[in-house]
């Protein structure tokens, strides 16, 4: 069951983030979960948002979240075309979307299980999420995150809790990386987070990049997707509150992905992306 592999995860995840024993885990909890939702049926959704399809799996009474068609990817084995590239640095091998469409996979194919065998539990999926992005991220860029950092006080030493922070060395910029399933209407979280860092240790000094699974909600009544989306505060909240240095996605929001070409721009990203800037990024 992908439950036994993802508590050996949250053992290996403990000690040691970027260690390759987690994507070792995370393939395990892949194949089960594809192995238990190919007993699932397959049952269409009414899309709302153009040019995407989705579908959900169904047991019995139970309706998984939303799964983008043309992202979900069928055969476990891209899962092991990435962990290779990883592992011998050859992601060139792979383009962004292909591998936005593995990451994606495996995140849904867990989530979904969890749907059909849970009742009402966000905190699984969502941790698992943390797990999966925050061990790639660690992996590509070789260092483990800090989940805390000391602020200058006068009379006394203080720190500030945060998100995934992973410090590159002296003079260069670090990453700031929050990590949810969705963030909807809640999306103002990201840039207050973002603010708090800048205001203690200056602006660009450390560099936001949440990643985000996707903005769909499905409706339990009519059976339909769409995606909750802000845009004209995100464009607020950039201008006035904070900057990120990119806003990425699993499935990106087709509203969102707009914010590229408006002022004050929003670079909006599929998380495939990351693999193949992260260097420059960081410069």
């Amino acid at each position: 069951m992908p439950l036994t592999s993802y508590t050996a995860l949250q053992t290996a995840f403990a000690a040691d983030i970027r260690g390759a024993a987690n994507r070792a885990h995370i393939g395990k909890i892949y194949r089960a979960s594809m192995e238990f939702l190919a007993k699932a049926q397959r049952e269409p959704l009414r899309s709302l948002i153009p040019n995407k399809e989705y579908f959900a799996f169904r047991m019995g009474t139970k309706l998984s979240r939303p799964v983008n068609a043309a992202l979900f990817v069928k055969r476990t084995g891209e899962w092991d075309k990435l962990d290779n590239a990883l592992q011998r640095k050859s992601l060139s091998k792979l383009n962004p979307d292909q591998v936005t469409r593995i990451i994606y996979s495996v995140a849904m194919a867990f989530c979904c299980f969890i749907d059909l065998t849970k009742d009402r539990d966000q905190k699984t999926p969502g941790t698992f999420f943390e797990y999966l992005i925050g061990h790639l991220f660690a992996s590509h860029l070789g260092v483990n995150p800090i989940t805390r950092i000391q602020v200058l006080n006068l009379d006394m030493e203080t720190w500030l809790p945060t998100d995934f922070i992973f410090d590159l060395g002296k003079d260069r910029p670090k990453f700031h990386l929050p990590i949810k399933l969705s963030t909807r209407e809640r999306i103002i979280q990201v840039f207050a987070h973002q603010r708090v860092i800048d205001g203690v240790f200056g602006t660009e000094r450390f560099l936001g990049t949440p990643v985000i699974l996707a903005e769909t909600k499905r409706s339990v009544a009519r059976r339909d997707v769409t995606e909750i989306c802000v845009p004209d505060q995100c464009r607020v909240y950039q201008l006035h509150m904070a900057q990120l240095k990119r806003l990425y996605y699993l499935d990106v929001p087709a509203t969102y992905e707009k914010l590229n070409h408006v002022f004050p721009p929003i670079v909006v990203k599929s998380f495939g992306h990351f693999f193949f800037e992260a260097d420059t990024l960081s410069a």
